[in-house]
C-alpha cells in the first residue's frame, strides 16, 4: 500500500456519512441566484475546423476587424440555430 492509498484510506474511515450532514441551514438555490452565479460564465467547448468560405462573406465579417471574426462567425451561426432558421 502506497502513502497515498494509506492516506486515502484514512480519510474515508474519517468522513462522515452523507446522511448524518445537516443541511437545513443552506439556503434552496433559486433561479436568480443560478442567473448570478458561476454557471453563467461556462464556456461551450472549441473544436478547431477548416472550410472554405466566399470571399464577400468573409470580407464582410471582418468589416469591423480582422480580430474576432472566427467569433463573430460563431455569433451569426448560434443566432441562425436558435431561431429557427433552416439549413439549405
Amino acid at each position: 500500500m502506497t502513502d497515498l492509498d494509506e492516506y486515502i484510506t484514512k480519510c474515508e474511515a474519517c468522513a462522515v456519512p452523507d446522511s448524518q450532514i445537516n443541511t437545513t441551514d443552506i439556503p434552496e438555490l433559486t433561479e436568480e441566484d443560478f442567473a448570478r452565479g458561476h454557471f453563467k460564465y461556462w464556456k461551450p467547448l472549441k473544436k478547431s475546423v477548416t472550410f472554405r468560405i466566399d470571399f464577400d462573406n468573409l470580407s464582410w465579417l471582418q468589416s469591423k476587424g480582422t480580430k474576432g471574426y472566427q467569433k463573430r462567425m460563431n455569433e451569426v451561426i448560434r443566432w441562425a440555430r436558435q431561431n429557427g432558421c433552416p439549413l439549405v
